[in-house]
């Protein structure tokens, strides 16, 4: 019997790190979040929006779509665009390239996640090289780049292009990581007792996305 307790108690403390590893062996058969162009609404500062067929590349999670002119995918000019609502989830910017998928909000202050293509695991997979199979052309620095598959097919050998996920708040349009030493000072005074007890949860983790959408309401509103 003490064997056994003493077995599921290594068990129950390999659940965490079981999880995060689930995390890391995220994938993809696509350099594109979407499979197709979406139909989505871009919404703008000064309370502008346009509507496009858009998608989100896996890359730098820029927004792209494709220049009808010449049919090249081609990364959008993101320096005036708030955020991008598809069918069913929206993307904030985390940065002046980059697209978040918004996965818990509360008042103004939301959580985004931002999946990329692990380049540090795809070189391993990809014996030593960093380059994927397309290029990039800056246009005269104004952020839009030509983006193009030159395998002529998706990343199936290695069993797709490898994942990892980085979180951020949106605190009133304030973007910080969603890591402790940004994080506290962020915290309501009220709540530093209860952020502190948090912290010191076995179960709460910097990883896990429900863990994180537990911190908007320590956060002031």
């Amino acid at each position: 019997m003490y064997r056994f307790l003493l077995s599921l108690g290594f068990l129950v403390a390999c659940l965490p790190m079981m999880a995060q590893q689930s995390q890391e062996e995220k994938r993809s058969n696509s350099q594109l979040v979407f499979s197709d162009f979406q139909d989505a609404k871009i919404n703008q500062t000064f309370n502008r929006s346009i509507r496009a067929k858009v998608n989100i590349m896996y890359r730098n999670g820029a927004l792209c779509f494709v220049d009808e002119t010449d049919g090249k995918v081609k990364q959008a000019f993101a320096k005036n665009i708030i955020s991008v609502d598809f069918d069913s989830v929206r993307y904030m910017k985390v940065d002046t390239v980059a697209m978040g998928r918004v996965v818990a909000q509360q008042g103004y202050n939301t959580l985004l996640c931002l999946t990329t293509i692990d380049m540090a695991r795809y070189k391993e997979l990809t014996t030593g090289g960093t380059d994927l199979p397309f290029f990039e052309i800056d246009m005269a620095g104004l952020g839009m780049s030509q983006f193009m598959d030159l395998s002529g097919a998706e990343q199936q050998a290695n069993k797709g292009y490898p994942l990892k996920d980085e979180f951020f708040f949106n605190l009133k349009g304030k973007i910080i990581p969603a890591k402790e030493k940004f994080v506290k000072r962020n915290v309501r005074s009220d709540m530093k007792t209860a952020f502190k007890n948090l912290m010191a949860d076995r179960w709460w983790s910097w990883k896990d996305e429900k863990s994180l959408a537990k911190l908007l309401m320590y956060f002031p509103e």
